[in-house]
């Protein structure tokens, strides 16, 4: 049986490790374009989306961390709370960012009316859009 110093070097082994691990690729990064401006369609969902993205990495290494440490208990009572705590945690962020997206989705379609010269719920508003043709 390893003695206590050996778990705990294993212990922040496996952190390391996990950290490690986290993806770093090009949704960690996503922000919109540089000339994307916030009247155009889109901008506020990959925002969002861009921040949800890092939010969900968050969670899950600190979930992980909180699984090392209950993975050194001999009884394996702690991961009782453990589990009930990731349910709740996991059950949360999903409320939350459904939330945010149905917000981000309401603010890119509002922007898309804007372009387009038409009222907040999506009628003509009779002004002409970008590529109307000219009335004589």
């Amino acid at each position: 049986m390893p003695s206590a110093p050996r778990m705990s070097a294993l212990a922040v082994a496996l952190l390391v490790t996990l950290a490690g691990c986290q993806s770093t690729g090009p949704m960690s990064t996503a922000t919109p374009s540089q000339r994307a401006s916030g009247d155009e369609p889109g901008s506020a969902s990959a925002r969002v989306h861009a921040e949800l993205e890092a939010e969900a990495r968050a969670l899950g290494t600190a979930q992980g961390v909180a699984a090392m440490a209950a993975s050194m208990d001999k009884t394996g009572v702690s991961s009782i709370p453990l589990i009930v705590g990731v349910n709740v945690s996991n059950e949360a962020y999903r409320a939350k960012s459904h939330a945010r997206m149905k917000a981000a989705e309401e603010e890119d379609l509002q922007a898309t009316y804007r372009k387009y010269g038409m009222n907040p719920d999506g009628t003509p508003s009779g002004k002409p859009g970008p590529g109307s043709a000219r009335t004589n």
